[in-house]
């Protein structure tokens, strides 16, 4: 029943949009789910969409979802590179995954042209510069 179904707040995990280099030393952008927390997170299932306005046209970017298994406690798994014409866009990511046999569930969203040079930061348990949001 849905009132025997807890979900919780787990600020030690989010989503972070990273720069980095590929094979070919060219500059990709990549999307992370992050486990800052000191417990692995199990069973983990996102999916990512973008929407909003271009050039006044209304667009929306296909739903995607991906099922990662288990992020061990101060660890990153990629998720997708992502376009950077897409940072134009609200990119919404929504993670559910079981921590503590409770499940958890969080919506993260980068909105419409957040996704900067100028914002890009340090990242925890990555070693390179981007965006978390937690």
């Amino acid at each position: 029943m849905l009132k025997d179904i807890k979900l919780e707040h787990n600020a030690n995990v989010g989503v972070a949009i990273v720069k980095e280099l590929n094979d070919d030393l060219e500059v990709v952008w990549n999307v992370f789910v992050v486990n800052l927390g000191d417990e692995k997170i199990v069973n983990v299932f996102i999916t990512c969409k973008g929407y909003g306005l271009i050039n006044g046209t209304e667009k929306e970017t296909t739903l995607m979802r991906y099922f990662l298994d288990d992020i061990d406690s101060q660890t990153a798994i990629k998720v997708e590179p992502i376009n950077p014409d897409l940072f134009e866009l609200n990119n919404e990511y929504f993670v559910v995954f079981y921590n503590n046999g409770n499940m958890i569930d969080k919506k993260l969203t980068f909105k419409e042209n957040t996704i900067t040079e100028d914002r890009l930061v340090q990242m925890p348990v990555l070693d390179c510069l981007g965006i978390l949001l937690t």
